[in-house]
């Protein structure tokens, strides 16, 4: 009994000969067979039937078939790591031991400035904002130069990038002047010429007992004037204090 070939591209292949099969040796009414064997449209029987199709062309395709299947599944196991990263807990010990090195340096800074290491941490503990690298630095300028953060002698910045610094104020400038055992006076000068009254530049000389020229920095008020209230309130004082600040930085620190 020879197919009509219409049939069986229609039916498919493998549909096609279970039919015949059924009919010939088992008696089968067409009908019933045709309700039982009716394709389902499912991937897989899609993937079944063009698998057959090209059975007489490519001779290795089942083997071409797992493949498919494995490079699918390893595909479907990438996605879900993709979708399901691990937990961030490389973070959590370097965290740990940035804490544990503030309290450490907390309690030796407290120590070396004659403070109360409860009043320092108090203090620390506010700055709830802040960095702890920020923190851990204005620890070791305080430290490092004597200057005590209780009495504004230190401080905290936060510029508009969002970027927090530890910095000298002019108090504490002004202490580290009076205290080093080098220093020989200071004096400012400023410009005749003046924009609504306030000096052009103006200029800080901080002499030294143990060196033979004088320490001179000039500051432009155009270059260095702020925003802040203060600057629209005080100016030639700001200005006064910006350059004091940069002659000490370079004359003692």
């Amino acid at each position: 009994m020879k197919a009509n070939q219409t049939t069986i591209k229609k039916m498919g292949k493998r549909t096609y000969t279970l039919k015949e099969l059924a009919q010939r040796d088992f008696g089968v009414l067409p009908k019933t067979l045709t309700e039982a064997t009716s394709p389902h449209f499912s991937l897989a029987n899609i993937q079944e039937d063009l698998l057959d199709d090209d059975l007489d062309k490519v001779e290795n395709k089942p083997a071409a078939t797992s493949s498919i299947k494995e490079a699918s599944g390893t595909k479907a196991k990438n996605q879900q790591a993709i979708k399901a990263p691990p937990p961030n807990t490389h973070l959590v010990l370097p965290i740990k031991l940035l804490t544990n090195l503030i309290e450490k340096e907390i309690a030796t800074t407290a120590k070396h400035l004659a403070l109360e290491v409860a009043e320092l941490q108090a203090w620390i503990d506010l700055q709830v904002l802040v960095p702890k690298q920020t923190l851990l630095a204005l620890l070791r300028l305080a430290r490092a130069n004597n200057l005590d953060p209780l009495k504004e002698e230190v401080a905290l910045a936060l510029y508009e990038d969002e970027r927090w610094q530890a910095y000298i104020t002019v108090e504490g400038y002004s202490k580290i002047l009076n205290n080093h055992p080098a220093f020989d006076g200071i004096t400012f000068a400023q410009s005749p010429e003046h924009t609504n009254d306030i000096p052009l530049w103006m200029e800080c000389t901080i002499y030294r007992k143990d060196r033979s020229h004088p320490i001179v920095i000039r500051e432009y008020f155009e270059e260095v004037k702020g925003e802040q209230a203060i600057w629209q309130k005080m100016p030639r004082r700001m200005l006064r204090h910006r350059v004091m600040k940069q002659c000490a930085r370079l004359a003692m620190t």
